[in-house]
């Protein structure tokens, strides 16, 4: 496997890379190959390539919401960062972004261009490939909300166009899921650029105010349960799991919905942790808590 995918990407392909720089949690192994390819096109290459010679693929953005075992990720890891050219346009109600911009960057460009609705998910971490994927929001706003249409290309490298009829959003959830966001069209409503920009400082101050302090080396783990009675973070609150540790993870006193870990910890502390909460949680209320984090 190894020489046929390194021959057919000659210089792209790193072995043995470590995936903990690449994940907020800076924790777990290594990836077995690595790529950051240069254009989308070469990106679409390695997963035609991939998909033909059989080779695991995995796709990493901002890393926000993954956690690497230590055993590491067999197959290609391809990172769609930095590397990647990314496109921005604003006319009139809409943007047109790649898959691979930062979510804040769209956020503060349509508060910018005085566009509003999406100014609430303003400290949100990830790209808007990943945003799209988990439909990212807050209990009034989720970005799928704003999506018209988008480009996308599925695991085997066969890229689809697609509008919003043919999407289905839900909490935390969107058909997107199993697609990879090469570019996305958005429409947002024409608002005060000076109203808009105190709002979303206003959200900002809120959603740091309630999030464990410092951001990397933290992470949220479950998924809200769908009826929307209550939320995970009051669950594992009200069975008394906040501030519980498991080696050098432990559950934010701050915000019982995120984990923090220490320096000495290991991705199975997390796992561990992760495990006792649902639990502690299924025994006392009946509710399955559902994870949010992506576990490779």
């Amino acid at each position: 496997m190894s020489s046929t995918l390194m021959a057919k990407f000659p210089g792209m392909i790193q072995t043995q890379e470590p995936l903990a720089m690449h994940t907020w949690f800076q924790l777990g192994g290594n990836a077995e190959f690595y790529a950051e390819p240069e254009s989308w096109e070469t990106f679409l290459q390695m997963l035609q390539f991939c998909h033909h010679e059989g080779i695991p693929v995995k796709i990493l953005g901002a890393g926000s919401n993954i956690l690497v075992r230590n055993e590491g990720v067999s197959g290609l890891v391809i990172n769609l960062g930095e590397s990647l050219p990314y496109k921005l346009e604003v006319d009139s109600c809409r943007v047109t972004v790649s898959g691979n911009v930062p979510l804040s960057k769209l956020v503060t460009s349509a508060v910018r261009a005085g566009l509003g609705g999406i100014e609430d998910l303003i400290g949100i971490p990830g790209t808007v490939g990943g945003a799209l994927h988990g439909n990212a929001g807050t209990d009034s706003t989720d970005i799928g909300q704003f999506l018209k249409s988008a480009t996308i290309s599925a695991m085997d490298g066969t890229v689809t166009e697609v509008d919003e009829s043919e999407l289905i959003f839900a909490y935390h959830q969107s058909s997107l899921a199993d697609s990879v966001v090469l570019e996305a069209v958005f429409e947002f409503r024409e608002e005060n650029p000076v109203e808009l920009t105190q709002r979303m400082q206003k959200r900002w101050i809120i959603r740091k105010a309630s999030q464990p302090i410092g951001g990397q080396g933290s992470g949220r783990i479950f998924r809200n349960p769908s009826d929307g009675g209550v939320s995970a973070r009051e669950l594992i609150e009200q069975v008394g799991m906040s501030g519980t540790r498991v080696g050098g993870a432990r559950i934010s006193e701050r915000h019982a919905n995120y984990i923090i870990v220490s320096p000495e910890c290991v991705p199975n502390d997390i796992l561990r942790l992760i495990r006792l909460v649902q639990e502690q949680v299924q025994e006392h209320t009946g509710i399955e808590l559902e994870l949010e984090l992506e576990v490779w």
